[in-house]
């Protein structure tokens, strides 16, 4: 379905609080449906990481195949980060290590798009050559 064909819906109307309004309903629902997802996931990785590794373990069981969903297996995963306070000492570590290939510049996306917004505020030069910065304009609702 092409884009004008999805919102098709909204041809017609010319009148702003009526769009505000179309647009209100449909915040409110973005908002309900990501708070559902949170709780979904949350339910989702009780059973995943929690539960269900728990009850195979009990029974002594590795992987199991259950009809009409398929097969399911217990792999082993860790969560890893760096201390906020020894990123530093770490990045060390790694260049010791012959590891400092992990190391990367990066600039956080966030971080860039703030940086360029104030150079565009304040009439600086953007390098286009190396950028892509695509202005535009949007509506926002603020709670009254």
């Amino acid at each position: 379905m092409s884009i004008e064909n999805a919102f098709s819906k909204y041809d017609g109307i010319t009148s702003v609080t009526t769009l505000v309004a179309a647009m209100y309903a449909i915040q409110q629902r973005k908002e309900k449906l990501e708070e559902d997802l949170k709780e979904l996931n949350k339910e989702f990785d009780f059973l995943r990481i929690t539960k269900i590794p728990g009850c195979m373990e009990e029974e002594g069981v590795q992987r199991i195949t259950v009809a009409g969903i398929g097969r399911v297996s217990l792999t082993s995963d860790m969560h890893v980060s760096v201390k906020a306070e020894q990123r530093e000492r770490f990045f060390e570590w790694l260049r010791d290590n012959g590891r400092g290939d992990l190391i990367q510049d990066t600039v956080n996306a966030s971080t860039l798009k703030a940086a360029v917004k104030k150079m565009f505020a304040n009439g600086e030069e953007i390098p286009e050559d190396l950028l892509n910065v695509s202005p535009f304009t949007r509506a926002s609702i603020t709670k009254a």
